[in-house]
C-alpha cells in the first residue's frame, strides 16, 4: 500500500508536470487594500474569518477587522504585534501577540474587548517572546512560544516546554501536531506529545503549513518552499522541480484540488495536488507587493494575502476571470472568438491567441499562453469574423483572412469594421465589406476570398451592419442618425438614405443597429426601437419592452435566446423567459467599468464561455458558475453611532455571543438613552469580498420611516431629532440577481427628557390638580372679590345716585331760590322803583303844597286849600318813606347803603339815590324820569358821584358799585 501510494504520487507529479507546464489562461480579479485604508500596520501575520463571515487579520499594530465596508482595529495592552489567530465556534477570538496572548470577547457597545491569560500562566514561564502559533483542538487552546507551549483548559493554563525549542504547531483532522528541533514531528495524544515522525528529510527547517487532503492524507509544507505528502506517517517530495528554497511562510487549501503558498519572492503559487505551480499571482498579475506573509482561503474561495503594507484579496473562486494577453503591456479587446480550438483576440495591438484544451467546461482554466499572431500588429485589430469555415479579420489595415499563425490580406489601405454577408446560403457568395469610407464587396468563389473593391456611395464610416427580413440593410452612425442602405442591381454602387429624430428616433445620435434573434432591432437613448415599415418610422418595441429607457451601446444574443448587452460602463443579460416570453435584466456590478468603452463587444461561446471585451484585454464569464455560486447574501450592522452633544459608539458591530445574532436576548436588554441622544447614524455592510462586494442595501426605521428605503449601495444612514419613544432599525441587502438577505435589526429607546419623564408626567398632573384647585379657589376668591366689588359698585352707584339725587334737589333749590331770588330781585326793584316814584312824586307834592299855601283863599278856598293841603301832607308822610325803603332796600343788598356810606361817608342822599339806581342797572333814562331831571343831569351827577367815589377812568361806575 505504501508503494503503490509513493508511485502514484511519482507517475502524478510526472504527469503534472507535463499537465501543468503553462499557467491558466484567465487570472483572477485582485483587490488591494493599502495601509492608508485599512490603518494598520506595515505586516500581517495571520488571517482567520469567523461564523459570520467577517475577516479578522494579526497585524503589526492589533487585530484588525474587515466586514466589507468597514476596518476597524484592537490593539492588545501592549501595543504589540498579533502574530497567530484561532477563532473558536462561538466566535471568541484567540490570538498570540509578543509578550502576551489571550482572547477577544463581543461586545456589543464596545465591540471586541481584550481578556488576557498572561495572569494564568505559571511565574515561571511568564518571560516569554512571540507566540507564533495559536490552535484549537477539542476543548483546549493552544499557544506557541519558541520554549513552551501553553493549553489553555478551562481557567487553567497547562505548560509544554520544548525539549529544545518549538518550531511549529498547527492542527489536521482534528489532532495536534508540532516540530521540535530535537525530536521532529510530535502528535499530542492523550495529554502528551509522542513521537509522529521523528527523522524528518529537512532537519533544520521548520514546517510552515500541516493540513488534510483526502481521507488518511495531509499536506506538509516547509518554510523553504518544499512541499510533502504525508500518509501512513511517509513524507513524499512533491514539488521537487519548483524547490527553489525561497521563503513561503504560509500555506491554505482551496478546494481538494488546489491550495495556495505564499512566497516571499513571487507573490502566491496556486498548486495542484502534485505540488506542482498552475499559476502565479504577483505584481504583474494585480498584487501591489509581492513580499506575502500570510495567506488566507474564505468561504467564497477568495484568496487572502498579507504582503508589506498591502492586505490583497483575489476573486480566485469567482466565475468571472481577466483574460490579459500582454501581461507587460495592456492592450484593449475589442472583439473574441473560438476557432479551431484556438481563442483569438483582437486587440489595440494586433490578434493573440491561445490554445484551448478540450474537454473543460470553463476555457479560462486551460493552461495556456497569449501569442502575438505575426503580422497583425502596428494598429488596431478591431473584429473576428467566420465567414465560410474561414476566419477573417477587420483591421485599421485593411481585411486580413488568418490562416493557422499567420495572415493574408485580403484587401489594403483603408480600415475594416464588419462583414454582412448578404444572403444565408453556404456558401456565402457576397459579403458587404463595413469600411473608415463607405462600402466594398468581398466575394468567395472555389474557397477563396476576392475583394471586389469600394462600392459607389456615400463615403461614411459604417461600422454597424445588417441586414433584416425583408431585405433591407441598415447602417448606423453613433453621432448622424440612421442609413436605409439600397444595392444597385449590378452591386457596383449603393444609395444611403438618413432617418433621424424626424422618422420618429428619441434622438439623432447615440443609435446603434444590431440583430437579435433574426430581427433587426435599433438601440437607442430610450431603449430598443423596429422599424414600422406600415407607418415607416421607428416605434419602441415591445418584444424588448423590458429595456426601455436604457442607453444600448451593444447587444448580442446567445445559444438560449437571452440577450447580452453593453451600457455606457455597465455589462448585463436579458434573461429570456420562454414560458412569459419576457426578458429579466441582470447586471454584472463586478465588472462595471472594465469592459472597453466605445468599442464594446460580446461574444458568447455557451453558457461557461461568455467574452467581453475589456479595458486590460478580455473578461471572461462562466455564466453558469454564476448562477450557481450565487448565495443568499448576509448584512450585518457594523456601527451605530449616536450623537448627543458629542459622538458616542453605541454599537460596535459584534453582537455578544450569549444574545441571537440580530436580536436582544432580553427586553432589558435593548439600549435605553437619554434624551440627549436623539441623532443617530448607522452603518452597515455585508461579508461578501471580491468580485462579490458589489451589493445594494435598503433600510428603515420602525417607528420613525413608514416604507423601506429605495435600494443603494451607500452603507450609512443618518438620522437627525428624533423623538422620544422605542425605534427599531432595519437593514437587508440584495445582490445583482435580486436574492436578498435577512433584514438584520437593531432596538433601542430614546428616553424622554426630565420634563417628559413618568415623574415629571405625575409632577405634571399633581400640578395640574393643585393647578385645578388653586383657580377654583382662586375663582371662588375672586367672585367674592367681585361680588364685593360689585357690591362696592352698588353702593357707590347708590351713593352716587343718592348724591345726584341731592345735587339735583340742591340744584332745583338753587334754581328755586335763584328764581326766587330773581323774583324778589324784580319785585325789590320794582318796589324800589315804585318806591322811589312815589318819594319823588311825595317831593313834588311837597313843592305843591308850598306853592299853595302861598295862596290867599277865601274860606271855601280856604277849606278846599285845607283839604288839599291835608292831602299833600299825607302824600308827605308818604314820601317819608325813604328811610324804610334804604333799609329794605340794604337788606336785599347785603347792606349795599351802608357799606356805601361807610366807605364814602360825604355822600348826600341824592347821591346814595343815584348809586341805588345804579346797584339796580337803571339806565340813565329811567334815573332821569325817577330824578325828574334830564339825562344830561344824570350823566352830570354821575361824573361828580365818580369823582366821589374816586373811580379810576378804566372801571366803569356800575362795576365799582357792584363790587361793593
Amino acid at each position: 500500500m505504501k508503494c503503490f501510494a509513493i508511485l502514484f504520487f511519482i507517475l502524478f507529479s510526472a504527469f503534472s508536470n507535463a499537465l501543468f507546464a503553462q499557467d491558466l489562461l484567465g487570472l483572477p480579479l485582485v483587490y488591494n487594500y493599502s495601509k492608508s485604508i485599512y490603518q494598520g500596520g506595515s505586516r500581517t501575520w495571520d488571517i482567520k474569518q469567523d461564523s459570520h463571515g467577517i475577516m479578522y487579520f494579526g497585524n503589526s499594530e492589533g487585530l484588525l477587522t474587515f466586514d466589507g465596508r468597514y476596518w476597524k482595529t484592537f490593539s492588545l495592552p501592549n501595543h504589540t504585534n498579533i502574530r497567530s489567530i484561532w477563532i473558536d465556534a462561538d466566535d471568541r477570538i484567540y490570538v498570540g501577540g509578543q509578550g502576551d496572548f489571550g482572547y477577544f470577547e463581543r461586545s456589543p457597545q464596545s465591540g471586541l474587548v481584550y481578556r488576557s491569560l498572561q495572569d494564568l500562566v505559571p511565574e515561571k514561564y511568564r518571560n516569554f517572546a512571540d507566540i507564533w502559533n495559536t490552535v484549537g483542538v477539542g476543548q483546549s487552546v493552544f499557544f506557541r512560544g519558541t520554549n513552551v507551549i501553553f493549553e489553555l483548559k478551562g481557567q487553567k493554563i497547562q505548560v509544554h516546554p520544548a525539549a529544545v525549542e518549538w518550531y511549529y504547531m498547527g492542527q489536521s483532522g482534528g489532532m495536534l501536531y508540532a516540530q521540535d528541533k530535537k525530536n521532529g514531528l510530535l502528535e499530542f495524544r492523550d495529554n502528551k506529545w509522542t513521537p509522529f515522525i521523528k527523522d524528518l528529510p529537512f532537519k533544520e527547517v521548520k514546517i510552515a503549513a500541516l493540513m488534510p487532503f483526502g481521507q488518511d492524507r495531509m499536506l506538509l509544507s516547509t518554510l523553504n518552499n518544499e512541499t510533502y505528502a504525508l500518509e501512513d506517517r511517509i513524507l513524499t517530495r512533491l514539488n521537487a522541480q519548483d524547490g527553489d528554497g525561497s521563503y513561503t511562510p504560509s500555506l491554505a487549501k482551496i478546494d481538494d484540488s488546489t491550495f495556495v503558498v505564499g512566497n516571499a519572492k513571487e507573490g502566491c503559487h496556486i498548486r495542484n495536488l502534485a505540488g506542482n505551480t498552475i499559476q502565479r499571482i504577483g505584481v504583474r498579475e494585480g498584487l501591489q507587493n509581492k513580499n506575502v506573509t500570510a495567506v488566507f482561503v474564505d468561504r467564497q474561495k477568495n484568496i487572502w494575502i498579507g504582503t508589506d503594507n498591502v492586505i490583497s484579496v483575489i476573486s480566485y473562486g469567482s466565475a468571472i476571470r481577466y483574460l490579459r494577453p500582454n501581461m507587460e503591456n495592456d492592450v484593449t479587446g475589442y472583439s473574441a472568438l473560438i476557432f479551431n480550438h484556438t481563442l483569438y483576440l483582437s486587440s489595440s495591438n494586433g490578434v493573440y491567441y491561445a490554445g484551448i484544451k478540450n474537454g473543460l467546461l470553463d476555457q479560462s482554466r486551460s493552461p495556456a499562453v497569449f501569442s502575438l499572431l505575426s503580422g497583425s500588429d502596428g494598429g488596431e485589430a478591431w473584429r473576428l469574423e467566420q465567414l465560410n469555415g474561414q476566419l477573417l479579420l477587420g483591421h485599421n489595415k485593411g481585411l486580413f483572412q488568418i490562416m493557422g499563425h499567420s495572415i493574408r490580406p485580403l484587401s489594403r489601405g483603408i480600415g475594416t469594421w464588419k462583414l454582412l454577408p448578404l444572403n444565408m446560403v453556404y456558401p456565402i457568395e457576397e459579403t458587404l465589406v463595413g469600411t473608415y469610407q463607405g462600402l466594398e464587396l468581398l466575394h468567395f468563389h472555389n474557397g477563396v476570398f476576392s475583394s471586389r473593391g469600394p462600392l459607389n456611395g456615400p463615403s461614411d464610416s459604417f461600422r454597424f451592419l445588417e441586414q433584416d427580413e425583408h431585405g433591407t440593410i441598415w447602417a448606423s452612425h453613433p453621432y448622424r442618425g440612421i442609413y436605409r442602405i439600397t444595392l444597385s442591381q449590378d452591386r457596383k454602387s449603393y444609395q444611403a438614405q438618413l432617418y433621424t429624430q424626424k422618422q420618429g428616433l428619441p434622438a439623432d445620435y447615440q443609435n446603434y443597429v444590431f440583430k437579435i434573434k433574426n430581427q433587426v432591432v435599433f438601440a437607442t437613448e430610450k431603449g430598443l426601437y423596429n422599424y414600422d415599415y406600415a407607418r415607416k418610422r421607428f416605434v419602441p418595441s415591445k418584444q424588448f419592452d423590458a429595456f426601455k429607457d436604457l442607453t444600448i451601446r451593444y447587444l448580442r444574443d446567445d445559444q438560449d435566446g437571452n440577450v447580452w448587452f453593453c451600457t455606457k460602463k455597465t455589462v448585463g443579460l436579458g434573461q429570456f423567459d420562454s414560458k412569459k416570453e419576457t426578458y429579466h435584466l441582470i447586471n454584472f456590478p463586478e465588472i462595471e467599468g472594465m469592459n472597453t468603452s466605445g468599442f464594446e463587444h460580446i461574444y458568447s461561446f455557451d453558457r461557461n464561455n461568455i467574452y467581453v471585451g475589456a479595458e486590460k484585454g478580455a473578461l471572461h464569464i462562466n455564466y453558469d458558475k454564476y448562477l450557481k455560486q450565487s448565495v443568499k447574501p448576509v448584512v450585518i450592522l457594523s456601527r451605530i453611532v449616536a450623537t448627543g452633544k458629542g459622538d458616542s459608539l453605541i454599537f460596535g458591530g459584534f453582537f455578544s455571543n450569549a444574545s441571537k445574532r440580530g436580536q436582544a436576548s432580553a427586553k432589558d436588554s435593548v439600549l435605553q438613552l437619554p434624551a440627549v441622544f436623539n441623532s443617530f447614524r448607522f452603518s452597515f455592510s455585508s461579508p461578501s469580498y471580491g468580485i462579490h462586494q458589489h451589493l445594494e442595501f435598503s433600510y428603515k426605521l420602525s417607528g420613525y420611516d413608514e416604507n423601506w428605503s429605495s435600494w443603494t449601495q451607500q452603507s450609512e444612514k443618518s438620522y437627525t431629532n428624533l423623538q422620544n419613544g422605542q425605534y427599531t432599525f432595519l437593514v437587508k441587502v440584495r445582490n445583482n440577481l435580486n436574492q436578498e438577505s435577512n433584514v438584520e435589526e437593531y432596538s433601542f429607546v430614546v428616553l424622554p427628557p426630565w420634563y417628559k419623564t413618568v415623574w415629571a408626567k405625575a409632577f405634571y398632573f399633581l400640578l395640574c390638580i393643585l393647578g385645578v384647585l388653586g383657580l377654583i379657589r382662586f375663582r371662588k376668591i375672586e367672585q367674592r372679590k367681585q361680588q364685593r366689588k360689585h357690591e362696592q359698585q352698588l353702593a357707590q352707584l347708590r351713593y352716587i345716585h343718592q348724591l345726584e339725587i341731592e345735587k339735583n334737589e340742591k340744584e332745583i333749590v338753587k334754581l328755586n331760590n335763584e328764581k326766587l331770588a330773581h323774583e324778589v330781585m324784580a319785585k325789590t326793584k320794582e318796589l324800589a322803583s315804585t318806591s322811589m316814584q312815589l318819594l319823588e312824586n311825595s317831593g313834588a307834592l311837597i313843592k305843591v303844597r308850598d306853592e299853595l299855601s302861598k295862596l290867599d283863599t277865601g274860606e271855601d278856598e280856604d277849606s278846599n286849600l285845607r283839604r288839599i293841603n291835608n292831602l299833600l301832607k299825607d302824600i308827605e308822610k308818604n314820601s317819608a318813606n325813604w328811610n324804610q325803603f334804604a333799609s329794605h332796600f340794604d337788606e336785599l343788598n347785603d347792606g349795599f347803603l351802608n357799606k356805601l356810606k361807610e366807605k364814602h361817608p360825604g355822600l348826600s342822599r341824592n347821591d346814595l339815590k343815584v348809586c341805588a339806581y345804579l346797584k339796580l342797572h337803571f339806565t340813565s333814562k329811567q334815573i332821569a324820569q325817577l330824578q325828574n331831571i334830564t339825562v344830561r343831569g344824570v350823566e352830570i351827577h354821575r361824573y361828580r358821584l365818580r369823582k366821589k367815589l374816586q373811580v379810576e377812568t378804566e372801571l366803569s361806575l356800575n362795576d365799582y358799585l357792584n363790587a361793593i
